[in-house]
């Protein structure tokens, strides 16, 4: 069998089916790949929904167990997977028509330890078109893991990769339990240790924004949880960071992936329900790592640039904090709205001329 796909689920009755069926919508035979559907303990439908996939379709199976978490989850699919090539997808996502054929063909044909590919983050469900459908005679660049990450860089999600089943157990490297941005360490740790790692440029997977996930999310405890995992996360990193400069590898891409979990950390702050107090905690914590002052931000981005000098100054930071709470509600419908809004349909934009052009 070439591919295992593992889904971790949880409560997630309204989007499992779709997730299924685009798994299923394949040129692929049913015996080369497997769908491995694993319950986290959800207390809705999801369960006796994927159990009736699992009834009516050979090549699925469904597994249940007490909540333990999704980096547990996933590692649990890692022991239970039979394919040559594990892929990881979330459970309220998707991904395009007839797509995983050629990932696997390329990852099988190159003796590939890690296949990287591309995706499209959008809050739609019907971006079923790929932006480039056939990369048949594509040719693609293999290279050992310090080599791809130094000069290519690398995307951190877990769905945006397939990994060679024994390579991932030879490494014995396992999501980190309790964490819910586990995919940035992991991939980082991972890559590195692969000696084959390629880039197929294909459009196949669909991220779908959540507004309930932890990314989005401004639930005070789910809020809070983030900023943790992501200063544990960016710590973590600088182990990997390490490595890289004790082999005298290039890692500036790797700082610049740094800085942004920082970035990420700052915006959830200003969102958060920080005391002072607290937010003087994670100033002293991220000194004392050498993370903090952050390093001067180089890209484009203004917004990106005030806020990262903001927090470099303690107390205008503060004064920060205090404006943002205050026009919040302003801030969210004027700003981040609007942005995201452009966004999208910039994505429907460009898919909709490649239909047409099809």
């Amino acid at each position: 069998m070439n591919l295992s796909v593992i889904i971790p689920m949880y409560n997630v009755e309204e989007y499992i089916s779709h997730c299924i069926d685009s798994l299923l919508d394949q040129h692929i035979s049913v015996n080369d790949y497997e769908i491995i559907i694993i319950d986290d303990g959800s207390t809705d439908n999801s369960l006796s929904i994927a159990k009736k996939y699992e009834v009516t379709h050979g090549n699925i199976t469904v597994y249940h167990h007490p909540n333990i978490g999704l980096s547990s989850t996933r590692n649990r699919g890692i022991n239970l997977a039979k394919g040559d090539y594990i892929y990881f997808v979330d459970s309220d996502d998707y991904i395009v028509s007839n797509t995983l054929k050629q990932l696997v063909e390329c990852a099988v044909k190159n003796q590939l330890d890690v296949l990287e590919f591309n995706f499209i983050r959008t809050a739609s469900r019907d971006y079923n078109t790929s932006k480039n459908e056939n990369t048949q005679g594509a040719e693609i660049e293999i290279l050992d893991g310090y080599s791809y990450m130094s000069t290519r860089g690398f995307f951190d999600a877990v769905w945006a990769h397939f990994y060679k089943r024994d390579f991932l157990i030879q490494t014995k490297i396992k999501f980190i339990d309790g964490r819910i941005m586990e995919d940035m360490l992991f991939n980082a740790e991972i890559i590195s240790k692969a000696q084959r790692v390629a880039f197929l440029p294909l459009d196949v997977y669909r991220y779908v924004i959540n507004p309930n996930s932890v990314w989005t999310t401004k639930e005070p405890t789910a809020l809070r949880q983030s900023i943790d995992d992501f200063i544990f996360m960016t710590i973590n990193y600088s182990v990997v960071i390490q490595d890289f400069e004790n082999k005298n590898v290039n890692s500036d891409i790797l700082k610049s992936k740094q800085q942004n979990m920082l970035y990420n950390t700052v915006k959830r702050i200003l969102q958060s329900n920080y005391k002072f107090s607290e937010i003087n905690q994670i100033f002293a914590t991220l000194a004392t790592h050498h993370l903090h002052p952050l390093p001067y931000f180089k890209g484009k981005d203004t917004i990106r640039k005030l806020i990262v000098f903001s927090f470099n100054n303690k107390f205008l930071f503060f004064t920060v904090v205090l404006f943002y709470r205050v026009f919040e509600f302003f801030i969210h419908k004027f700003v981040v709205k609007r942005h995201r809004a452009k966004k999208e349909e910039k994505i429907k934009s460009d898919l909709v001329i490649l239909t047409q052009e099809d």
